[in-house]
């Protein structure tokens, strides 16, 4: 107990580690190495960063939701050159991650929806604020959303996604289910879009633009830790969602 009480950083520690939240946010290698050398102590703490006063988080994780979203084909041309160079250092971060544990294969530990409180998604189980199926089933039905009759199988769909659980997901796709149903009556609310639209959302409201300034202001302006965590792993949960659902959008036409 004690060396678990003693993996937790004080107030002034996580304070302070601000800085290398911010320098693995933006991929700045070298940065993050000059903060291990120079701050031991609380660089070894890292992987119980607190978001806020209830919720530690590992940073590197960073790594991984940048990983994933700047790993997408689909940006405009205009802003490919901030794409490349951040893929660049993203790579130098895995490399450093690897080095540093050993491990040339590491991969996100954890799931997005530990931190939905964080971003736009269901609660789920466990959560106060948590809906089960039936539950969420009947508030969608009772408020007009969904007026018409739908296979089981694509709601459940829809719930789950909307939940992020990716493990139930991806089992539901590989039985069959649907993401490409319209289930209100604008035609434009299939999980596919609801998840697109999402995500393009983060992307080029906050996101980029949070990087663009960075390339002109560096560490010389305001951040909102909070916002900046919950933004990028919300773009990071749905461009994940978004590639999963891909996947198997074509084989279960």
């Amino acid at each position: 107990m004690t060396r678990q009480l003693n993996d937790i950083p004080t107030k002034s520690e996580n304070k302070k580690m601000e800085e290398l939240f911010l320098a693995i946010y933006f991929n700045d290698v070298k940065k993050v190495i000059d903060f291990k050398n120079q701050y031991p102590e609380i660089y070894a703490k890292k992987n119980n960063f607190q978001i806020d006063k209830n919720t530690s988080f590992n940073l590197i994780n960073l790594t991984f939701f940048n990983q994933t979203v700047w790993a997408d084909h689909t940006w405009n041309e205009e802003i490919m050159p901030l794409v490349k160079k951040n893929r660049q250092r993203i790579e130098q971060m895995l490399d450093f991650w690897s080095l540093e544990f050993g491990c040339k294969k590491l991969t996100r530990e954890i799931e997005y929806f530990q931190y939905c409180d964080f971003f736009y998604c269901e609660f789920p189980a466990g959560h106060k604020e948590w809906l089960s199926y039936e539950e969420w089933l009947s508030v969608e039905r009772s408020g007009g959303n969904i007026t018409k009759e739908f296979r089981e199988i694509d709601l459940m769909l829809m719930y789950q996604a909307e939940h992020f659980n990716f493990a139930e997901t991806k089992k539901l796709l590989e039985q069959g289910a649907k993401s490409d149903i319209d289930f209100y009556d604008d035609e434009d609310s299939s999980l596919n879009s609801r998840i697109a639209d999402e995500s393009a959302f983060l992307a080029t409201t906050f996101v980029v633009p949070e990087f663009e300034i960075f390339e002109q202001k560096g560490y010389n302006q305001k951040f909102d830790i909070v916002d900046m965590f919950g933004r990028l792993l919300g773009f990071a949960a749905h461009e994940e969602m978004y590639h999963l659902l891909a996947e198997y959008e074509d084989k279960n036409e």
